[in-house]
């Protein structure tokens, strides 16, 4: 456990100035590096910061990250199916089951229409504004293969790129106002 800890650690910190975050099976946000601290500090404020974070909350609530995400219909449904889908997996895991209720009871999700059949993309674009300050993202997420702890096994990496030049820019300047 504590080379997995360490592992994951330094894949966090290598990945700076870009967002990564460390989730459990449930989403709930576990670890985040400096850059994710940032840019949600950035986008929600300090207070939001000191509450416990769930990774599809932010981007499906209307009262969390969605007033800034440009293209949310999209991002709404990619994460609706990529959640659908780990639900679906594991019928008999009840704590992932309420959180998928919960999720479907948010505003506008059910509306969004996710089909039973969806499977979720490899990757998803989110592009992230406030103000002068835009963003694009794309995640990738990586999971321990074949752990020898049931902790483990539910955690998940995810490793946001930025998906342009600007986007790459304006993550460094946010990490040079932290300097």
């Amino acid at each position: 456990l504590a080379d997995a800890r360490r592992a994951i650690d330094l894949l966090l910190r290598r990945h700076e100035p870009f967002p990564a975050i460390v989730t459990d099976r449930r989403w709930n946000v576990k670890q985040a590096n400096r850059a994710a601290s940032r840019l949600m500090t950035m986008l929600l404020g300090p207070e939001r910061m000191q509450r416990p974070l769930n990774h599809m909350r932010m981007f499906l609530a209307p009262n969390e990250l969605k007033p800034f995400i440009e293209n949310w219909p999209a991002v709404a449904a990619a994460l609706l199916s990529r959640a659908r889908h780990e639900a679906m997996a594991a019928p008999l895991d009840e704590a992932l089951q309420s959180t998928w209720r919960e999720l479907m009871r948010l505003p506008e999700l059910p509306a969004l229409g996710i089909e039973d059949s969806a499977v979720p993309g490899p990757l998803c674009e989110v592009r992230l504004r406030k103000g002068d300050v835009g963003i694009g993202l794309i995640g990738a997420v990586l999971t321990l293969g074949t752990p020898q702890d049931v902790t483990l096994q539910e955690l998940r990496v995810e490793m946001f790129m930025p998906v342009d030049a600007a986007s790459e820019a304006a993550l460094i300047a946010l990490a040079a106002q932290d300097a």
